[in-house]
């Protein structure tokens, strides 16, 4: 029997970044993150039975995994705790032709994605606010691909990085013939974080708010409009390829951040109209590093400001990708973007914000989301994550391109939805 939402334990108020991810995707301006993993494994058990177990754990040790959304409706919604949840609502089991992208392209996975970033999330059920997805191939037990999917008012990108290592880490914890069933308690005195508008941190230099400013020349693909679709291209690279970018990186003093972003400004240059000179980027930054307690590099959360960066006609050069990292570097310094949540405080009707921007350029050309390290493979466990996919929705009112990364312990794993993914070294 479903448990009805009024027996539900409240366990806070959402913080303005939480409330505008429920009201955006209840309006159908944007639905979801993703962030897929094709793992190989040793064990040859049951999956099922094995993911089940570690998904307890990984529950157990992340309060916001058992909070739902309550009063998504109103301007005042909140987390409730779930009693229990049952996994079979929020995992599902599929059959797959191939584990293998073919010649970098994996066109089976990318129409998977590309349907699911456009399904809206139904919030009314009383279900967790994560969704996982599992493809594998009949006959093969070395190898399964696990997509992570999230409501954006559970966490940031960062976060989906850090479940899919929570996971990792479980199913190597767990016992060869762990059994599990279907149905796991969620734990009770494990309190939820604290929003971002609670935590002491840094503010924007010179009372900068994130607010938008006229650039001449500048392109940003199609106006805000409603419905929103995707359409979603991925490029697998292999270990040596993005190490060999990682290490041109780094010969050039770069972060492979900066290199890329500069390269995809490059590359929309050549596909756009001569009389548009300038690309503008929103960066989406982790707040995790410069955060008190009780918030840290494993929390999940939305924990994240953004800044931008402007581009001007021009091919591709080493110095424009410096003066990227320049821009990057000083984020870092001062511990903050422009002041997404300031900007967001100021919103006070959602949909009234909606309708004005209907049919209105927008405010970007393209987003780049660095989702933050994954370490390199260790030969030894029994479970390892092999390579990492991020997707996203798209955005009525976000920029119209975007673009994600994954970095390994040098600086280079990459990727995403317009984008790229790059393997894990061994």
């Amino acid at each position: 029997m479903a448990t009805e939402r009024a027996d539900l334990p409240l366990l806070r108020p959402m913080g303005v970044i939480e409330r505008y991810m429920v009201a955006r995707s209840q309006l159908g301006i944007y639905q979801k993150v993703a962030v897929t993993a094709r793992y190989q494994r040793k064990n040859t058990s049951t999956l099922k039975s094995k993911l089940y177990a570690a998904l307890a754990i990984v529950v157990s040790k992340h309060s916001v995994l058992s909070a739902t959304a309550v009063d998504v409706d109103s301007k005042t919604p909140s987390f409730a705790r779930l009693p229990y949840i049952d996994l079979d609502q929020v995992v599902t089991f599929n059959d797959i032709e191939t584990l293998d992208d073919v010649d970098g392209k994996f066109s089976i996975i990318d129409r998977f994605l590309e349907t699911e970033h456009t399904r809206q999330w139904d919030l009314r059920p009383a279900l967790p606010l994560w969704r996982i997805h599992v493809f594998q191939r009949p006959g093969d037990t070395s190898r399964f691909i696990l997509s992570y999917f999230f409501h954006h008012a559970l966490g940031d990108t960062k976060s989906a990085l850090v479940f899919q290592e929570a996971v990792e880490a479980a199913l190597n914890d767990t016992a060869p013939d762990a059994q599990s069933t279907s149905r796991i308690t969620t734990p009770t005195d494990l309190p939820l974080l604290p929003p971002l508008d609670d935590i002491p941190r840094a503010s924007p230099p010179g009372g900068r708010s994130g607010a938008s400013e006229n650039v001449s020349g500048l392109w940003t693909g199609g106006v805000q409009s409603l419905p929103v679709d995707i359409r979603l291209r991925s490029l697998w690279l292999s270990a040596e390829q993005s190490t060999r970018l990682a290490q041109q990186c780094k010969k050039n003093g770069v972060s492979v951040t900066a290199a890329l972003q500069t390269m995809l400004a490059a590359a929309v240059f050549q596909q756009i109209p001569e009389e548009y000179t300038t690309v503008k980027t929103s960066i989406p930054v982790s707040l995790r590093g410069w955060l008190p307690s009780p918030i840290t590099a494993e929390s999940i959360g939305a924990f994240i400001d953004t800044f931008p960066e402007t581009y001007h006609r021009g091919p591709f050069s080493w110095e424009e990708a410096r003066r990227s990292k320049a821009t990057i570097d000083k984020v870092v310094q001062n511990q903050c973007g422009h002041g997404l949540i300031q900007k967001l405080s100021r919103v006070q009707d959602v949909q009234a914000e909606v309708d004005e921007a209907m049919g209105h350029p927008r405010s970007a050309s393209f987003e780049m989301s660095n989702v933050g390290k994954l370490g390199p493979l260790q030969p030894e466990k029994d479970y390892q994550i092999e390579s990492l996919l991020f997707s996203q929705s798209a955005g009525a009112m976000s920029a119209a391109l975007k673009e994600g990364v994954v970095e390994d312990g040098f600086g280079g794993k990459v990727v995403e939805e317009v984008g790229r993914i790059l393997e894990r070294e061994t």
